[in-house]
């Protein structure tokens, strides 16, 4: 085997390894996180430790089905702001696959934004679906300040982590609805003055 060869597979070892490593912190945080926001979070730095992507976004779809904003990482409000609610997808797309866009100057479906990318600095971009149950959730964004070639192994890292993310983020997100749901049904036992009672048979007493 030539000595490039060799350099190339322990440069692969060593980027499958520190991917193992990303994504293991990451169902360690996700499962302790209190919030959908942690799991964002914890999510984009996931795609910067195992792909090494320096710009990175989460977005999901709202109760009104517009793909908003989650969290993101080297990004302008500006930016943000001219992109919002923009998806390839609808929310009820079935089977999505990521759409890879390794210089946007060269997509014609992409034109009406590059005054938007080139204000931002991006040249290179990739929309990764989140999907979980059959049902689109949102997408990562991957930015790129220069032509970005993608590397099948690259996108299939980027996918796994959006596999589990999007799972994390639908029990988180019913997490926080059943704790929502207790602490109303708590305002109203407090409100109608009903309370929680316990019978002492022995006594017959109330407490």
């Amino acid at each position: 085997m030539a000595a490039d060869q060799l350099a190339g597979t322990g440069e692969g070892q060593l980027a499958w390894a520190r991917a193992v490593f990303a994504v293991n912190d990451l169902c360690q945080i996700a499962a302790e996180a209190e919030s959908v926001e942690g799991v964002y979070d914890a999510a984009l730095t996931a795609l910067e430790r195992a792909i090494g992507v320096e710009r990175s976004s989460i977005l999901v779809f709202d109760r009104q089905g517009v793909m908003r904003f989650g969290a993101w990482r080297g990004l302008s409000k500006t930016y943000r702001m001219a992109v919002d609610g923009h998806s390839p997808w609808s929310a009820d797309a079935k089977d999505p696959e990521p759409i890879l866009v390794p210089d946007v100057a060269l997509d014609p479906e992409l034109a009406a934004l590059c005054p938007v990318f080139d204000a931002e600095g991006i040249v290179a971009l990739a929309f990764i679906p989140l999907i979980h149950g059959g049902r689109l959730l949102g997408k990562f964004m991957l930015y790129y300040d220069t032509p970005h070639p993608f590397a099948e192994e690259e996108i299939r890292v980027a996918s796994s982590i959006a596999q589990f993310v999007a799972g994390a983020v639908d029990r988180k997100r019913n997490e926080v609805e059943l704790r929502r749901s207790r602490e109303h049904l708590s305002l109203a036992l407090d409100a109608g003055a009903m309370g929680i009672w316990e019978w002492d048979i022995a006594t017959g007493e109330v407490v």
